[in-house]
């Protein structure tokens, strides 16, 4: 069935009551106050305008209520509306498109965590949805709008009165997409921790993860990387812009080292003078690609060490030990980078004592940052698989929130509420050292960055008092 007339092609982020963060599969609250750009909207945005009138509606960004959201909605008068959902958000999501879909009739299709495992059911509950897709770097929001199905790879879809699931191929290998559209978005509403400088962009020079880490959605995406003239491609015209800080949204950088030290290399040739932050593994992380990175000017590195237990890494394969994390939060700071530990707190063997041993820990590792992350049985995860069956996770349910707002599943030894206190606590007891605060302090090289980590850090505090 190829539908005719598809011209006007809305991408939308959904108006919300907090500051959610829908997209890559793993939606939440804002820990704070930041707010990146949806990479997913970011990566069609350019996929798109060549086929379509494409706009974008951030709503999130814009803190646009519901109704004035649904006006501009239909002031753009959309054919068709691809759509962020999420988890943490669902009911709200729910309720706003089923009725935008009453009062203007397009099609709506969406990408999220609560359908990345099990589109199907939520299409039978929700009439007013055509459709869902599980990437946002192959063609298959473009052959849902148009009705291409026979064209799609990974999808969920109407046809007729049936629902169909279309299951193929994750990405692999290389995979290449137009420029995303940055222009479209909203100049103001992001912000970002750790930017030093303002504007800044959210980037992607690859897309999924090869790691196995059970509690993990990105490690069920597959693997892909751009080629790194169009990453470049898309730096130029980045600077063009006038950007001058970037949020490198890789899940790893360097998975695959020798395209890393390229475009590192070719980052430093071309002198774009971003500051960026992304994401690293400890095990990876080795002297070459952190001197290779911070010449191409990347000052933060954000590192996931969950737990200081081995076993508790074992169990969650994780896929190094302790003593890698250590040895890579020395050698970044050695070098001059600030690093950020993300932790995991709320698995089912967690404790008061364990958890105070994971705070202990990051403060010992002497890193910058800490994110402590509660636990959530993700669609799609081993881990969800094992906390529906230990009786902790409800097979049904579809609301849950990594940012820690509130919690999805007790442990053996503490129930929801009783985390919650204590990850506050955990919060707490990191950021208000007199020791690190003077640190901080004198860490700071801009008047943006001092305005940012103050207001970070108030609204951190607010969140945990």
């Amino acid at each position: 069935m190829i539908v005719k007339n598809i011209k006007r092609v809305l991408l939308l982020n959904p108006p919300g009551k907090d500051l959610y963060i829908r997209d890559y599969f793993c939606s939440k609250t804002t820990k704070s106050n930041y707010l990146f750009h949806p990479i997913d909207l970011l990566a069609l945005s350019g996929a798109l305008a060549g086929r379509f009138d494409i706009s974008v509606l951030d709503a999130i960004a814009e803190r646009l209520s519901p109704e004035a959201a649904t006006g501009r909605i239909l002031a753009f008068r959309p054919d068709a509306i691809i759509t962020l959902i999420g988890a943490v958000s669902w009911e709200e999501d729910r309720t706003f498109l089923a009725r935008v879909e009453e009062l203007i009739k397009a099609r709506i299709f969406a990408i999220g965590d609560v359908i990345h495992d099990g589109g199907e059911a939520v299409l039978a509950d929700e009439p007013w949805l055509a459709g869902c897709f599980q990437s946002f770097v192959n063609d298959d929001a473009a052959a849902l709008v148009e009705g291409r199905f026979s064209n799609l790879i990974d999808a969920t879809y109407r046809d007729g009165g049936q629902i169909r699931r279309i299951r193929g191929e994750k990405p692999r290998g290389e995979y290449q997409l137009p420029i995303p559209r940055h222009d479209l978005f909203p100049k103001k509403g992001y912000s970002f921790s750790f930017a030093r400088r303002a504007p800044f962009a959210t980037v992607l020079t690859d897309y999924g993860c090869p790691y196995p880490c059970t509690f993990c959605v990105i490690g069920t995406l597959g693997f892909a990387t751009r080629p790194v003239e169009s990453v470049l491609e898309e730096f130029r015209y980045l600077k063009s812009l006038g950007v001058r800080e970037l949020f490198v949204m890789d899940q790893t950088f360097g998975i695959v080292r020798k395209r890393a030290l390229e475009l590192c290399e070719a980052m430093r040739r071309e002198n774009f003078q971003f500051g960026w932050t992304t994401y690293a593994r400890p095990d990876l992380s080795d002297r070459e690609l952190l001197i290779s990175m911070r010449a191409a000017g990347c000052h933060t590195i954000m590192m996931g060490v969950e737990s200081p237990d081995d076993r508790v890494l074992e169990d969650y394969k994780k896929g190094y030990v302790s003593a890698a994390v250590r040895e890579a939060f020395a050698r970044a700071r050695e070098l001059g980078l600030r690093t950020v530990g993300t932790f995991i707190i709320g698995l089912p063997e967690e404790s008061e004592d364990s958890i105070e041993r994971t705070v202990q820990y990051a403060i010992d590792l002497g890193m910058d940052f800490a994110s402590f992350n509660v636990a959530v049985p993700r669609f799609g995860t081993r881990f969800r698989d094992a906390a529906i069956q230990l009786g902790y996770a409800n097979p049904t349910g579809r609301v849950m929130d990594q940012g820690g707002a509130a919690a999805s599943m007790p442990t053996h030894a503490l129930s929801r509420d009783r985390m919650l206190q204590l990850k506050r606590r955990a919060i707490r007891k990191f950021y208000l050292r007199p020791g690190y605060l003077a640190r901080r302090l004198a860490d700071v090289r801009t008047l943006h960055e001092l305005q940012s980590q103050v207001r970070e850090g108030i609204a951190l505090l607010r969140r945990n008092a």
